[in-house]
């Protein structure tokens, strides 16, 4: 991808039409606010055709304009739109997995938009079969992670993980097959999106254990004039679409795979 443009981006039509089934509540004298978008993170958030699209992208969009706020999305990579949430630069930020490393640096939303699960993966011909391994079994093993994620409590404060950093979580893979890392750990829905794009490289990785199932949050910060009316507005448009039944059916069409084509 080119050197990443920050740029402002309005929702798309589909999602706009979508929230306007739902009735506009107030929302205080919040009438627009910026969130970071993740550029990488599909199909979750990423940037297509020139603008965010993915699964958080609509849920968030949704939430905002059934309060009657306009949302404009900041695509940029996920470290620094978390920096830029921590300093006030932003109002928010997603997708964020929330632990006690980070805890005290943003505001949290009431509850997750959703929950993923990470697994753990090696090359084919890894020589382990025993029982799937956890996060204690990745002790002094060079584990291939994703600069500025957050992989769960147990595994970012355990400093006996040797840990190796890339950008993208596909050089995470690209590191397996190098030889430089024995693992990497990765969610499911990006793995097998990577894995439909890339076919050759289905056969040449195993899941070899799992982390918990962690929520995937929108943060917001501390530091932002807008960042605490934001969280309330966003919390309480996520219980409407949660009501209405409208995030269901965003999270049924993107797990279906029959989004963002």
């Amino acid at each position: 991808m080119s050197a990443m443009r920050r740029r402002d981006l309005l929702l798309s039509p589909a999602v706009t039409l979508l929230a306007a089934a739902v009735p506009a509540q107030p929302a205080g004298r919040l009438v627009q606010v910026t969130i970071g978008a993740e550029n990488d993170w599909f199909p979750y958030s990423g940037e297509r055709d020139g603008r965010a699209q993915g699964m958080t992208v609509e849920l968030v969009t949704a939430a905002f304009e059934a309060m009657g706020v306009e949302v404009r999305l900041e695509l940029l990579p996920y470290a620094r739109c978390m920096a830029q949430t921590r300093s006030g630069a932003l109002a928010g930020c997603f997708n964020t997995t929330r632990t006690a490393l980070i805890e005290d640096d943003y505001l949290w939303p009431a509850r997750p938009m959703f929950s993923e699960r990470f697994l753990i993966y090696a090359r084919a011909d890894d020589p382990h079969t025993g029982p799937p391994l956890q996060v204690r079994d990745l002790e002094g093993q060079q584990v291939a992670v994703t600069r500025g994620y957050e992989y769960g409590s147990e595994f970012d404060a355990n400093p006996r993980i040797l840990r190796v950093v890339t950008s993208h979580d596909e050089n995470n893979f690209q590191l397996l097959l190098r030889g430089r890392a024995r693992y990497t750990l990765a969610p499911e829905a990006n793995t097998r999106l990577l894995l439909q794009r890339r076919p050759e490289l289905a056969r040449q990785f195993k899941v070899v254990g799992a982390l918990s199932h962690f929520g995937i949050c929108t943060t917001f910060s501390r530091r932002h004039p807008d960042g605490r009316a934001a969280l309330a507005a966003f919390d309480e448009g996520m219980k409407i679409i949660n009501a209405n039944g409208s995030a269901k059916a965003i999270q049924e069409r993107w797990r279906r795979g029959t989004a963002g084509r």
